[in-house]
């Protein structure tokens, strides 16, 4: 017989399918076929058949389906022989099966066996195992009961980590094109999956996709970012790197399978090709490698691909023959480091080291570079060949030079290297080569072909050379000599930046702190050093090398940079003008007409240098004259800076607030209708921006929080000194007031502030406010016929064109969902008001409006203790919370998850359902208390803790009386009643339900 549970569940005798009964009966041989060959108790099952609530006849009911699986399953078996499959025993029952009769086992088994033949190298025959392995499915697991909800998971996780190994071995076998579609596919399924994201991105590098490739990583690090607040894992940014320096390793030929009769296939991997000019590879770093590595006193983390190369090519050069290597990378970067490491270890296996420096101070003497390494080559004398190294090459008796002697001092110089390197090897380091004499370049460009018959290393570093033809030239001759590597340090990342810190400070820095060092410095040691070793910032050894390089340019190109550290980012040339090239080891072109500093540190020592005045004209004048490329926050900042432009900086602050909003960066506009609450005189005006404040910390922090209430405070003063105030304004405050008065719990403002809405003649929104706060003060009563009437009339009211594009500006008017909840309680269906609630929040393209039907589902799922409806809540509320920051909605979904996991069995502890209940109210939100409390209840009685469910119903009828919240009284009467078998109680509670027509309570005491 065989067993499929890896789809829709099928048994199967001789190849035909075999009936095995009714709905119950098929999830009972589900629950045996996920544990099979275990006993599970009869206790268990019952429990995982009945989701936690099995009826009083549960024991007799089992025992018949086991009987029915038993006929369905053995139907030739004697009615007193023994049950060979499923086997009972003491206290319960035992689907015995040969392992291989069931499809989960044996994808496991084979799923595990690829994934150790890939471990192996063996490629072939991991792709063999994985297909055999996905073949076995045919859909999703048809199981959807709560007590093996972990094992289905684990199987589903098993397939996807399958789908990926599946994906590896086809890359390493070279099949990148037949299997990139799929790649694709798995990547946009499951974004947050890096091992496969990674695999796409080789499979295409190795298509010739390269820039498709990194596009998949970015795309990755958003996702990672803006869905789960993390960024990609170390294997992916190392592939990243790899790929920017176009440094990932070559196929492999796939390993040949020696067969062994009777034995399992082994892995014999052929030996990779070699010749004399390949460096054997460095052993691989381990994780448990240090970052750090120190050489000649300097520290240098971070580093480990680059001084990887830098191995390989030492141990060439000893034993496959002589080559250059060129270090390429900005100022500070860490070149010179790298070569220091180099040296060190050279020197440490017994290698000569010789340094020779280029210094950037303007013209040396010619073969300035060369003199070093000869003096150090020859310290006792000089051979008459290389004469000119230390005076004049030679002249004949006419006193001309003679066009010889130049190239027999070019072959006397590659002589001397090859001899210093016969015995040890050699390496020669030529630091900062980009500011080397051209007869040094030329001596250079001469000696490179030469060196892959000696043992001697030449190590150049160098900065970006695009600029100097003659660097240009000697680099691309130097590029075609055999063994020639270039090696491009970038900036460092945040976990080096970490270790460099730490390093420094003795101390782990946040996750924030690093962010920002990062970001000022690029990732730049020398940057980073001097910003953690300097109490000045910008430190003055950055600040005078930037003030250098200024004082040295035309008085255009330098106004051009003062205008560009002002504005404090890239801008287009039209804007700041375009700087001389005499200014591109400060600024680059960062886009097709725009330019920007090559670091922030460089904009921040060149705005360091301007003075007061220069800098409160340079504010002013970009703000004048770029403003159309120029965001509204960026005008508001620079006319703030400018001296006597008051009117135009509370003009541009007000405008930011009102784009941030249209953006949905609501932090950012809370920060400019602070600034500008500060800048407006008028009351009318700091009325209007308390309000928007109140309205978007409502969204923001959370409904009903302190920080809601503090804001709001503001605006009660200024109404009470408005006096004759508009009546848009008095409306628009009675309504945000009343709004944060229901949220905590002060019932009765809440309707005084409704009434005095209601008796304006304002306009329909005005009368829908007016209505939905009076209903939304009946619901929380208890009051639900008065409720739904005054919700009702809220609805008949409200013109949809007034709410477009009123996200963050005004309160939230949540009317469809509060009468989903009345509905709900009367015994009528929630959902077409929670749909409608939907629908107007798409028809106005409301964010917030979208955010919270889902919020006020999970609110009418606990009324009705639908456990399914709290858990898709749960997901909703909490991936709309993480990708919108807003706190309210992580919590409450957080509650919802709890309370659904406690309900069905699987919770944590009462201790961990209770912390997140409280969560809610953390920030300071009253209203809802009683609805928390009575669910919590409710789902302690169902679970059998009656004790706790009797202390909650009295906490919960306490806080009831106390806010006049009774919409659930009647809940909590019947929780308490059956917790502590009190008739009295019970007979209360449905009294009031009855009273307050709350149908669906009623019907729970029946």
């Amino acid at each position: 017989m065989r067993f499929a549970i890896l789809g829709p569940l099928r048994v199967e005798r001789d190849g035909v399918e075999v009936p095995v009964g009714g709905p119950r009966q098929r999830d009972l041989l589900a629950l045996l076929l996920v544990r099979p060959n275990r006993v599970l108790t009869a206790d268990w099952l019952a429990d995982a058949l009945w989701d936690g609530r099995p009826p009083a006849s549960a024991a007799v009911t089992l025992r018949t389906h086991v009987a029915g699986l038993r006929r369905a399953l053995e139907p030739g078996r004697g009615h007193r022989a023994p049950a060979e499959l499923l086997r009972g025993h003491a206290g319960g029952y035992e689907l015995a099966v040969p392992p291989d009769a069931v499809d989960a086992v044996r994808f496991t088994a084979l799923a595990d066996d690829a994934a150790a033949a890939l471990a192996a190298g063996d490629a072939p025959l991991a792709e063999h195992r994985y297909r055999a392995a996905l073949a076995l499915w045919r859909g999703e697991v048809a199981v959807g009961l709560a007590a093996v909800r972990a094992d289905v998971a684990g199987l589903v996780e098993a397939r996807l980590v399958a789908r990926e190994g599946l994906g590896t071995a086809a890359v390493a076998l070279g099949r990148h094109h037949e299997v990139l579609p799929d790649l694709r596919r798995f990547v946009t399924d499951h974004p947050e999956r890096e091992h496969a994201r990674g695999q796409l991105m080789l499979a295409l590098y190795r298509a010739g996709r390269q820039t498709e490739a990194l596009a998949v990583y970015d795309e990755g690090r958003r996702v990672l970012l803006d869905e789960h607040g993390v960024t990609p894992g170390e294997p992916l940014r190392a592939l990243h790197r790899r790929i920017l320096a176009q440094d990932v390793p070559a196929l492999v030929t796939p390993p040949r399978a020696v067969v062994v009769p009777g034995a399992r296939q082994a892995v014999v991997p052929p030996a990779p090709p070699r010749d004399r000019h390949d460096a054997p590879a460095p052993p691989p770093a381990t994780a448990a490698a240090p970052r750090a590595v120190e050489a000649d006193g300097v520290r240098v983390v971070g580093r480990e691909r680059e001084l990887a190369v830098l191995d390989g090519v030492l141990v060439a050069a000893r034993h496959a023959g002589g080559r250059v290597v060129a270090v390429v990378g900005e100022a500070g970067i860490g070149k010179t480091s790298l070569a220091r490491v180099v040296g060190a270890r050279a020197a440490a296996a017994g290698t000569p080291v010789v340094w020779a420096r280029c210094p950037d101070i303007g013209q040396t003497p010619p073969f300035w570079l060369w003199t070093q390494v000869v003096r150090a080559l020859s310290p006792d004398g000089v051979e008459p060949a290389l004469a000119g190294f230390t005076g004049p090459f030679a002249v004949d008796r006419a006193d001309r030079v003679d066009p010889s002697a130049r190239f027999r001092a070019y072959d006397a110089v590659a002589a001397l290297v090859h001899a210093a390197a016969a015995d040890a090897g050699l390496v020669l380091v030529l630091d900062d080569l980009h500011a080397a004499d051209p007869d040094s370049l030329l001596l250079l460009r001469y000696l490179a072909p030469t060196l892959h018959t000696s043992r001697a290393l030449v190590v150049a570093t160098l900065r970006p050379y695009e600029h100097d033809p003659d660097v240009v030239a000697a680099l691309a001759d130097v590029a075609r000599s055999p063994g020639h590597r270039r090696v491009h340090p970038a900036g460092l990342d945040a976990d080096a930046v970490a270790d460099l810190v730490r390093g420094h400070t003795g101390s782990t820095p946040s996750a924030a702190a690093v962010d920002r060092l990062v970001t000022r410095t690029g990732g730049n040691p020398f940057f980073l050093t001097e910003l953690l070793t300097s109490p000045e910032d910008p430190p003055p050894s950055i600040r005078d090398t930037v003030r250098r390089r200024l004082h040295a340019l035309d008085d255009a190109t330098r106004d051009c940079l003062d205008l560009l550290s002002v504005a404090g980012r890239d801008l287009d040339v039209a804007a700041v003008g375009t700087p001389s090239p005499a200014a591109d080891h400060l600024v680059t072109e960062t886009a097709p007409g725009v330019v920007g500093f090559r670091h922030p540190l460089f904009a921040e020592a060149t705005y360091a240098d301007l003075s007061p005045t220069r800098r409160a004209a340079l504010h002013a004048r970009l703000a004048d004259t770029a403003g159309g490329l120029l965001t509204p926050a960026e005008l508001a900042h620079h006319y703030g800076r400018a001296r006597d432009r008051a009117a135009e900086h509370l003009r541009w602050t007000l405008e930011a607030a009102e784009d941030a909003t249209r953006r949905l960066a609501f932090e950012d506009a809370l920060t400019h209708l602070d600034r500008a609450a500060g800048l407006l005189t008028d009351p009318a005006g700091k009325l209007a921006a308390h309000l928007r404040r109140v309205a978007l910390l409502q969204i923001t922090v959370g409904v009903g929080s302190d920080a809601v209430a503090e804001a709001a405070a503001p605006a009660h003063h200024l109404l009470a000194r408005l006096g004759g105030a508009r009546p848009a304004d008095l409306a628009a405050t009675l309504w945000t007031l009343g709004e944060l008065a229901c949220n905590r719990a002060d019932f009765p403002l809440a309707a005084d502030l409704a009434t005095r809405l209601l008796a304006m003649d304002g306009d329909a929104l005005t009368r829908t406010a007016a209505h939905y706060l009076l209903g939304v003060t009946a619901y929380f009563a208890g009051r639900l016929a008065d409720a739904e009437d005054h919700l009702t009339t809220a609805l008949d009211h409200l013109d949809e064109r007034l709410l477009r594009g009123q996200t963050g500006r005004r309160p939230t008017l949540a009317v469809h969902e509060f009468r989903a909840l009345v509905r709900s309680l009367r015994g009528l269906d929630a959902q077409p008001d929670l749909a409608a609630a939907r629908a107007l929040a798409e028809r106005t393209d409301d964010p917030y409006g979208r955010a919270n039907a889902e919020l006020f589902a999970g609110w009418a799922a606990l009324q009705e203790h639908d456990v399914a409806a709290a858990e898709r809540a749960a997901r909703e509320c909490r991936g709309i919370g993480v990708r919108g920051h807003m706190a309210h909605f992580v919590t409450t979904g957080d509650f919802f998850a709890e309370w659904a996991a406690l309900r069905r069995g699987d919770a944590a502890g009462p201790a961990a359902v209770r912390a997140a209940a409280d969560g809610i109210y953390r920030l300071g939100l009253r209203a809802t208390r009683t609805i928390t409390v009575a669910a919590l209840a409710d789902a302690h009685l169902v679970a059998g803790h009656v004790e706790q469910a009797a202390a909650l119903a009295d906490e919960g009828l306490t806080n009831a009386r106390a806010l006049g919240e009774h919409v659930l009284t009647a809940e909590l009467h019947r929780v308490r009643g059956l917790a502590t078998g009190d008739a009295h109680d019970l007979d209360t509670g449905r009294a009031i339900a009855r009273a307050q027509g709350a149908h669906l309570l009623a019907a729970r005491f029946d």
